[in-house]
């Protein structure tokens, strides 16, 4: 069932069954930040102030086509090392609690640290309307800081890897930002922002837990093979099974090498150094099943969207894949590009459509 709203919401209608979906990770969040006591991090490597950073641009016209819907695009800068875990508003104080809530006192042989900055944009198919479009998916848009941690296990082939996410669902920035890419490149700019699901701004969080797990890899840096499992509770909640793999040439730890961990933009995995001067030259791919039991950029939280949708009217399985490469550029940077693909997130309509998008990341280690 869809909602094309005029005025304010009615909490005790139509809002009930998204509100069973919003309240559970709010209060979960909030009680695990306020029970669980604080205690020393875990043992860490030497971390240095900065020990790399990543710059990621994602965009649907980067899979080779000239649409501009779904996940039409994103950006992110992540930073790793000590100032992503105690520089100036760092969440990683609260993502300690969380974790440590979670699983315990995990014994770990490394903890590394990252901070990301970012944004994510999704629109309908036909971005010159201005009125709600009630037959496709909705405006949506977030602008996030997000923290990582990566605790490796002793024995180099087991690690956990979670992350909390802050955000702002509907700022109007979006829409200047992305007009002014449409000018840059000569096509119009879009004109249903004032659609977007929150528009004007609604604050949202994400928790996120995964046990990644090596289960095949060469001695000679050649081939490596993992799985993860995830979980994440906030404005996408779900679980998910991952397969990933890397062949070519690569010095750094397979750990490092994360796109599984990705929900449209890269998650903030830690840069880190190669450990030797043979450059890295790989190609990497993938497969992930997710099991998803909410979506804010769909279905909205408490704030009125003029476009929203129930679960009724969404897939609760989604398919993802991914195909891309790396090269070392210089001797401590890296390009890659990956090409992603997802299954539709709808069951019918016209908003029942696969999406297809590309990636590109530079990422220096200092």
């Amino acid at each position: 069932m869809r909602y094309a709203q005029e005025g304010p919401v009615n909490m005790s209608t139509v809002n009930k069954k998204r509100l069973g979906a919003s309240r559970p990770w709010v209060t979960a969040l909030a009680l695990a930040v306020a029970a669980t006591p604080v205690g020393a991090e875990l043992r860490t490597v030497d971390e240095p102030a900065v020990s790399g950073i990543r710059v990621q641009i994602d965009n649907d016209l980067f899979a080779g086509s000239d649409r501009d819907r779904d996940y039409t695009g994103g950006m992110a800068v992540t930073i790793s090392g000590r100032n992503a875990r105690d520089g100036a508003l760092s969440l990683n104080p609260v993502l300690e609690r969380l974790d440590r809530l979670a699983m315990g006192e995990h014994p770990s042989s490394q903890v590394r640290h990252a901070r990301q900055v970012g944004l994510m944009v999704f629109t309908p198919q036909n971005t010159l309307a201005s009125e709600p479009l009630t037959d496709d998916r909705p405006y949506a848009s977030l602008l996030f800081v997000s923290n990582g941690r990566m605790q490796v296990d002793e024995d180099q082939r087991g690690a956990w890897s979670s992350s909390l996410t802050l955000g702002m669902l509907g700022l109007p920035l979006t829409e200047r930002l992305h007009s002014a890419v449409h000018e840059v490149v000569g096509s119009e700019s879009p004109r249903g922002y004032d659609n977007q699901i929150s528009a004007g701004g609604e604050p949202t969080a994400r928790y996120t837990l995964a046990r990644q797990r090596l289960w095949q890899a060469s001695p000679s840096g050649r081939f490596d093979m993992k799985t993860t499992v995830q979980g994440s509770i906030g404005f996408l909640t779900e679980a998910s099974a991952a397969v990933s793999m890397r062949i070519g040439r690569f010095n750094t730890p397979w750990w490092s090498s994360a796109p599984e961990l990705a929900d449209y933009i890269a998650a903030p995995v830690p840069v880190v150094a190669p450990s030797s001067n043979r450059p890295e030259l790989y190609v990497f791919a993938g497969a992930r099943l997710k099991a998803r039991a909410y979506n804010a950029f769909l279905q909205g939280q408490f704030r009125h969207s003029a476009v929203r949708y129930s679960a009724d009217d969404l897939m609760p399985v989604v398919g993802e894949a991914w195909l891309g490469v790396v090269t070392q550029i210089l001797e401590q940077t890296q390009l890659s590009y990956s090409l992603n693909y997802q299954t539709a997130e709808f069951r019918d309509g016209k908003a029942a459509r696969d999406v297809l998008w590309g990636a590109v990341q530079v990422s220096h280690a200092f």
